[in-house]
């Protein structure tokens, strides 16, 4: 009955959003809009940031609409954001430009106007956990009647991804062709190879915490576990009293949870002078630039991170069960650049002996970015307004020399 229930809720809505779209084409596609739809964030960040910034800076005259609304929890939440999805798509059927930077509902239940694209900046880096068209065989993925019902991760326009070696994932989760995937880089990349900003946010955070300035930063980093938002979990156990005993006061420690997860480690107040939860500070960015190590998992938060050439260690308790749960588009165990342990205590560790490979850091962001140039931004937007393609990369020897 239950199943029965909820099969009758997601076809009222999704009719309800046909219909909307269908009413929508009486109104003109308008050339000069473009607009910025998530549910992921309230805010204007990250890869949205920096094309808007880009956009403005060019003084095109674009009008812009920003639909940033998290997908609420409770029952009133989610019939009020049945209507934020009517209005969304009703700004699809209108708009010249539809960017979007995760799976978006509205974009999948008809067929574009013509005159309209839909632009995908994918909020992850590289390609590692898979999904869409990838899981279809998983526990991850949408059941039988959810896709007969939706065409998911149809009508992209361009997709952006950061390097060719994800342009066949990429195609494969989303079930598109591939000459529609452009490794151009990922806007929010810039800020990390800007050295003047890295200048900005150091003297930033260490006014902010000025015992930063002497300490080792290691940063935690990792995903969630379940299915999404309602079952986002971690469950690594985390020693802080081995953590301080082990590497001394010189060390602190970040946490940096996924915002899907609700129950985050409880930092006791004994160790809250080393052990600091950073997860509602607003960019990653910032505390990667200025960590001196990287723990993570599964998080695509590894991509970003390599291309600052920094140690990251992998910890992971429960590989087999992930793999079979969601799985990876490359062999783990070979792919990861950094050594892969199963206890906090084995991080601490390695942490203590600090032998770490740097060239296996180079080689992997080598690898997986196309451009390491700090100017994705740019390159994608000339090519999103203009189709305009962009020069050859550079080679990493030669970026040394600019």
């Amino acid at each position: 009955m239950k199943q029965k229930l909820r099969l009758i809720q997601r076809r009222t809505v999704h009719y309800l959003l046909v219909v909307t779209y269908w009413i929508s084409k009486f109104f003109p596609v308008q050339t000069k809009k473009v607009v910025f739809a998530t549910y992921r964030s309230d805010k204007l960040v990250d890869n949205f940031r920096a094309v808007y910034d880009e956009l403005e800076s060019r003084e095109l005259g674009f009008q812009y609409v920003f639909l940033l609304k998290r997908f609420p929890q409770n029952l009133m939440g989610q019939i009020k954001y049945v209507f934020h999805m009517m209005r969304a798509t009703y700004e699809l059927a209108t708009a010249r430009y539809f960017i979007i930077d995760d799976y978006y509902y509205p974009v999948y239940v008809s067929t574009l106007r013509k005159g309209t694209e839909v632009i995908q900046l994918w909020h992850a880096c590289g390609a590692f956990k898979k999904f869409g068209y990838s899981v279809l065989d998983k526990s991850y993925s949408p059941d039988d009647d959810y896709l007969k019902m939706v065409a998911i991760h149809r009508n992209y326009s361009k997709v952006y991804v950061s390097g060719e070696a994800c342009i066949a994932p990429f195609a494969e989760a989303f079930g598109m062709d591939s000459t529609r995937i452009h490794p151009f880089g990922v806007p929010r990349t810039d800020q990390l190879l800007n050295r003047e900003r890295q200048v900005q946010i150091e003297h930033k955070l260490y006014d902010q915490y000025p015992e930063w300035r002497s300490k080792k930063l290691i940063l935690l980093a990792p995903t969630f576990r379940g299915n999404g938002q309602t079952t986002a979990h971690y469950d690594q156990e985390l020693d802080f009293r081995q953590f301080r005993e082990q590497l001394g006061p010189d060390h602190i420690l970040l946490l940096r949870m996924h915002p899907f997860v609700l129950n985050r480690p409880v930092v006791p107040a004994e160790f809250s002078n080393q052990i600091i939860d950073m997860t509602d500070y607003p960019d990653i960015n910032d505390l990667m630039q200025v960590a001196d190590i990287l723990v993570t998992d599964y998080s695509s938060v590894i991509f970003e991170f390599a291309l600052l050439k920094k140690p990251i260690i992998f910890l992971v308790n429960d590989l087999n069960s992930y793999k079979e749960e969601r799985d990876f588009y490359f062999p783990y165990e070979s792919f990861v650049p950094g050594p892969i342990v199963s206890s906090f205590n084995d991080v601490i560790s390695w942490i203590k002996a600090n032998q770490f490979e740097p060239e296996q850091i180079e080689e992997f962001a080598g690898r997986f970015f196309t451009y390491q140039d700090g100017q994705a931004t740019k390159r994608i937007v000339s090519h999103i307004l203009t189709g305009a393609l962009p020069d050859a990369p550079m080679r990493p020897e030669e970026l040394k020399t600019v």
